[in-house]
């Protein structure tokens, strides 16, 4: 794995990036930071599934690093939050495609990471 740091946060790549790609996860991330929609687009086998599956999931971690939950129990003793697969507590990445096929690829890339 190749780790690439963009927009502060800390991005394992299946390999080393090239430049479209390292611009393509910075343009995610600076989205995902601003609350802002973003339409990308890159030409085709430029790895767009890749670099956009990295780049959130990795701000995600990074996201979930910094805000862990906590409870204040009745003794005035702060406890961690255990958050559940179910859990409303972080963000949700929510990823949709037009085909199942297309969903195909997007796990063949996705099981490429260490996101998995």
């Amino acid at each position: 794995m190749h780790v690439e740091e963009i927009c502060g946060t800390q991005v394992e790549f299946p390999f080393e990036p090239y430049e479209c790609q390292k611009k393509f996860m910075r343009n995610v991330i600076e989205a995902i930071e601003t609350s802002s929609n973003a339409a990308l687009e890159s030409p085709t086998g430029t790895g767009k599934t890749l670099s956009l599956l990295c780049a959130s999931l990795a701000w995600l971690e990074k996201y979930k690093s910094f805000h862990k939950p906590k409870m204040i129990d009745q003794n005035g003793i702060i406890n961690p939050v255990v958050a559940n697969e179910n859990s409303q507590l972080y963000p949700k990445i929510i990823y949709a495609s037009r085909t199942h096929s297309q969903l195909q690829q997007v796990v063949r890339e996705l099981n490429k990471t260490r996101y998995k």
